[in-house]
């Protein structure tokens, strides 16, 4: 190191000591390479929008920002060299080169700040490898690049690359810290590597009177550079004026494929490359061009950078440095994993990285390109929004990974279904977006529809598992439903809504009703999410009475939503729209606490029955808010009852049943609602034991005429009496009814017979006036 610190203080002397018009030269290889300094300032803005895209961090962002609009400031001043006049002035060399030193050091700094950020403020390791590369790329090419002028390329190599050894440092750990003292030693490598090739430029600019003794000095510095060049990453080879190869390293032969013995000191370009050719590198007379092309650069001292892909699929970059006086250095800089990690980086940017289909943001595009073709003439396209109807489901009790392999497989199906001309998209979650055109008519997309739809009803397999979930499609047909990319994708939802709504597995075209429908909605869920603060919900009670003594057992608290200007809209109608958005959660809350508040008021014997929303379920505080709002109205545990449908078992049953045997345990009492309506209503009886089992109001409708009702109520009650529990029969509303439940076995009895929902205070003025009883018909 000592020694290294002693080169830079003789380069500062040196450089004191040079003649203006060397200096002149020296400033012009600063600037002469504009193409390669183009390219690198383009690459570094594509680097820094591909970080600001993926990385989401502002601080990233930032930095991004700014690599770009460096990369811009350093490409005008190049531009303004160029135009400049010729001048040997000192003052005016000396400003040129400040303004490129301060622009690279600048961008390399910038370049050194990314690569820092991305390791202590992302825990992506894509990010982190593009950007460490990137930053190592650019501090390895820089030396040779700029090694006329050493100072500047020793600046630009610590600052791009010291920030990513301290960042490696930052993190810690034994691994992270032997990279960054391997990337320190790197450093200082290029440095000393740097101050040879300067020593080397500046006796060529020196005796450039002298072509025979620059010959023998360039003879000399080959061998003294060679233990040098042994250790570079990247191949070097240096040829002189004649285009006689005169320096190389062992690196470049190893890029070129050349054999050892094939390369001799003084060898011409071309018939290096007539080797390279021999040895089968190149395929085909297009890569003989660009050989070719090489060797007329050699001859004319034009600079610049030429891409070359081997015959093995390597992928090499050639970047060729003019030598004042004549020659030439070529540096060899194999990019095959970087070129395949920026091919990959492009395609996540395109692709979906879980199903290999196009993303959303490839959708738009392709979306935007075919409305742009129909502006120009005839056609339509299809927009077909898919929704998965069960994949939660699979999700939860399978686990993720099931999920993900489910996605995949609802790809592959969906790439099967269409045409090639169509396009298929991951629109993000379960939703999936095809794109059908052309399109010559509109029962096309029907049919269409109809495919994706009884492709996706049939069975997948999972490891082993068949699973069935089925989908719902919405379609929106440009230009007829929308102009835009978002009026179709809004108007492809409404349809899909509609088709959800009117039982899944279905699809459904856009109507414009249904638009005027989804703004009533709209306008529904914003009032719904003000109804809480403005009290606008109160509560209505429905008694269950036990069909034995006409004692009102328990009863059901009910919500109802007083609209200022619609007046009580019914639950089936908003109820939904709470689910959907999570409002049921506070809506819950604030139903338990009131619900609580009321039924303490009432007989001791009457107990409070209250219905609990799968999405609340979904919220682990479910359990809190029950235990807080029996504590705040002083209800004892045992007065409450829960009434859970199927649906909440199935989103987790274990976890699901847990809660459900803790409150169990506090002595709140479990109901089974609507029995018989769901999926698998025995299984869950012998995993949980109920207290009650409400059979849905369905089964009672027509029952003097449904001899089936009849048997299944049979059934449920013997079930009931055997397992000990109550069961409540829905919806009585005809003395037939009441009289045929009874003789069948039914404990409970609930409907409009024995009374409607009433308000809390009607409730009061009915156990004051019957003592909590209803009279049965005899």
């Amino acid at each position: 190191m000592p020694g290294l610190f002693r080169k830079l203080l003789a380069v500062r002397r040196t450089d004191a000591e040079l003649p203006a018009e060397v200096r002149a030269a020296l400033v012009d290889t600063l600037y002469a390479p504009f193409a390669s300094l183009v390219v690198g300032a383009v690459s570094g803005g594509l680097v820094g929008a591909m970080v600001a895209y993926r990385s989401g961090d502002r601080w990233l962002t930032l930095c991004s920002i700014a690599v770009f609009f460096c990369g811009v400031g350093r490409i005008l001043s190049a531009l303004a060299y160029r135009r400049r006049a010729p001048t040997n002035e000192p003052a005016t060399i000396l400003r040129w080169e400040r303004i490129y030193e301060v622009g690279a050091w600048s961008y390399a700094g910038l370049l050194g700040l990314l690569s820092f950020l991305s390791l202590v403020r992302s825990n992506d390791p894509g990010l982190q490898l593009l950007l460490a590369t990137t930053s190592v790329g650019y501090a390895a090419g820089i030396s040779g690049r700029n090694a006329g002028r050493p100072l500047i390329a020793i600046g630009q190599l610590a600052l791009a690359a010291l920030p990513l050894s301290f960042g490696l440092f930052a993190l810690g750990g034994l691994f992270n810290s032997g990279l960054g003292a391997v990337l320190l030693l790197f450093i200082f490598g290029m440095m000393d590597i740097t101050l040879n090739i300067h020593d080397t430029v500046i006796d060529a600019l020196v005796t450039t009177r002298d072509k025979a003794i620059m010959a023998r000095r360039l003879e000399q510095q080959a061998e003294q550079f060679d233990a040098a060049l042994k250790n570079m990453s990247h191949g070097l080879c240096m040829f002189d004026a004649e285009s006689r190869l005169v320096v190389w390293n062992e690196r470049f032969l190893q890029l070129a494929g050349l054999p050892p013995q094939a390369v001799e000191h003084r060898m011409t370009a071309r018939e290096l490359l007539q080797i390279s050719i021999a040895c089968g590198n190149h395929r085909g007379m297009s890569v003989r061009k660009v050989a070719a092309e090489l060797g007329r650069r050699l001859s004319s001292g034009v600079g610049g950078q030429t891409l070359v892909t081997l015959a093995d699929q390597r992928a090499i970059s050639v970047t060729q440095r003019p030598m004042p006086g004549g020659g030439s250095v070529m540096i060899f800089e194999d990019i095959t994993e970087r070129k395949q990690a920026e091919e990959a980086i492009a395609r996540l940017a395109r692709h979906d990285d879980l199903t290999g289909l196009a993303n959303r943001a490839s959708m738009r595009t392709r979306m935007e390109e075919m409305l742009a073709a129909l502006q120009r003439g005839h056609g339509r396209v299809a927009m077909h929004w898919i929704d998965l109807d069960r994949f939660k489901a699979v999700n939860d009790t399978l686990g993720h990974p099931a999920g993900d392999r489910l996605l995949q497989l609802v790809g592959e199906r969906l790439r099967a279904t269409v045409r090639r001309s169509d396009m298929v998209a991951r629109f993000g979650g379960d939703e999936f977006v095809v794109l059908q055109a052309p399109l010559l008519r509109r029962s096309d997309a029907a049919k269409l529809a109809q495919r994706i739809v009884d492709s996706l009803s049939a069975p997948f397999d999972i490891d082993g598992q068949q699973v069935e979930i089925g989908a719902s499609v919405g379609i929106a047909v440009a230009p007829a439903d929308g102009g835009n990319v978002d009026q179709l994708l809004k108007n492809a939802d409404t349809a899909l809504y509609r088709a959800k709504g009117e039982g899944r597995g279905a699809f459904r075209f856009f109507e414009a009703e249904m638009d005027h429908a989804a703004q009533l909605r709209r306008v529904l869920e914003l009032d719904l999410r003000k109804a809480l603060a403005r009290e606008e919900f109160e509560l209505h009670y429905q008694p269950l009475i036990d069909l034995t003594s006409g004692r009102i057992a328990a009863c059901e608290a009910l919500l109802r939503w007083r609209h200022p200007m619609r007046g009580l809209i019914s639950p089936a109608e908003f109820v939904p729209i709470a689910e959907e958005t999570g409002l049921i959660v506070p809506i819950g809350e604030w139903v338990l606490r009131r619900a609580c508040a009321d039924a303490v008021k009432w007989p001791e014997t009457v107990r409070l029955a209250v219905n609990l929303s799968p999405v609340q379920f979904r919220n682990h505080d479910v359990t809190k808010q029950i235990v807080d709002a029996l504590a705040q109205s002083g209800l004892p545990a045992s007065r409450l009852e829960l009434e859970i449908t199927e649906a909440v078992l199935l989103q987790d049953s274990e976890a699901t049943l847990d809660a459900m045997r803790a409150l169990q345990k506090l002595g709140i009492r479990m109901s089974l609602d609507d029995f018989g309506i769901g999926y698998s209503s025995l299984s869950y009886l012998n995993k949980f034991s109920f207290q009650k089992i409400k059979i849905d109001a369905s089964f009672v409708k027509n029952l003097e005429r449904n001899d089936g009702a009849i048997a299944i109520i049979r059934a449920v009650a013997g079930m009931g009496a055997d397992l000990g529990m109550a069961i409540v029969v829905e919806g009585i509303e005809t003395v037939e009814q009441l009289e045929r439940v009874k003789a069948e076995g039914c404990t409970q009895g609930q409907g409009y017979l024995f009374s409607p929902p009433l308000p809390v205070a009607a409730v009061g003025e009915l156990f004051a006036a019957g003592a909590g009883t209803i009279q049965l018909v005899a």
